[in-house]
């Protein structure tokens, strides 16, 4: 594994997109350490009002940014990777999905089902719309596992890592506006890049069959890492076995 000292990776930029609701803070469990080897790229979502800001906000950060760069999508930020991946397929050496998804909502009529009914996603804006609090603290803590839960711990870290916060409602609107409409499925074989999928096994946001699905279709271009236990955050729940995998991962093809 490579060190600090002697890495192939310093300077390599790696484009860091976080879920719905959600800004850089997200990444506080693994930032210090990942910033060791990357030159991180935060994107926000701050300020994004209609579900096109989304693809806008992404492909301007990295219209800005200049050679090749990695990237690494979370849940939402998973969709808008691969979108990226595709759309700037030369300047993209690798990419990393995590908790991701190539479609949040089911399709009945192409027997989609490894993501959300519709109408869950637009009850979930009713209920920002009316209680916030109350439905961003359930969201936050559907983000881990069962047995995650039990501990508190992680559920307790997170609300405190992230409570500064204060996405709009216009804001969080168009979020689950563009998890109801995006749909990636056709761009997953047009990807050049080599993929890294790391997904939660009891993750109740975006399920592991959502992974399974991307990496079928990405056929030799994708490894899947599925961990045990664990739900939507796996940076949280197991940031040093985070950091490793990815680390690893990037060294692949470096040294030979």
């Amino acid at each position: 594994m490579v060190t600090g000292e002697d890495n192939v990776l310093e300077k390599r930029k790696l484009v860091m997109l976080p879920g719905w609701s959600m800004d850089s803070s997200v990444w506080k469990p693994v930032a210090p350490v990942l910033s060791e080897y990357f030159q991180l790229v935060f994107c926000e979502w701050h300020d994004i009002n209609t579900m096109e800001g989304y693809t806008e906000r992404v492909c301007k950060l990295i219209e800005k940014e200049k050679g090749n760069l990695c990237l690494l999508g979370w849940s939402l930020g998973s969709l808008l990777a691969v979108d990226a991946a595709v759309r700037y397929k030369a300047r993209v050496e690798k990419l990393v999905l995590v908790g991701g998804t190539a479609r949040f909502t089911r399709d009945k009529e192409t027997g989609y089902f490894c993501g959300w009914h519709k109408s869950a996603v637009k009850k979930m804006k009713e209920a920002v719309k009316v209680d916030r609090e109350k439905a961003m603290d359930s969201f936050y803590s559907s983000l881990f596992s069962s047995k995650e839960q039990e501990s508190k711990e992680y559920v307790a870290l997170f609300k405190a890592d992230i409570d500064a916060n204060t996405a709009s409602f216009k804001e969080l609107e168009a979020g689950l506006d563009y998890l109801l409409a995006a749909d990636m499925r056709m761009q997953l074989e047009s990807i050049k890049a080599d993929t890294l999928i790391i997904h939660g096994e009891m993750d109740a946001i975006c399920s592991k069959e959502a992974a399974l699905y991307m990496a079928q279709r990405m056929k030799d271009k994708a490894q899947v890492f599925i961990m045990e236990g664990i739900g939507h955050v796996p940076f949280y729940s197991l940031p040093e076995e985070f950091t490793r995998l990815i680390l690893e991962f990037m060294e692949q093809g470096d040294k030979k």
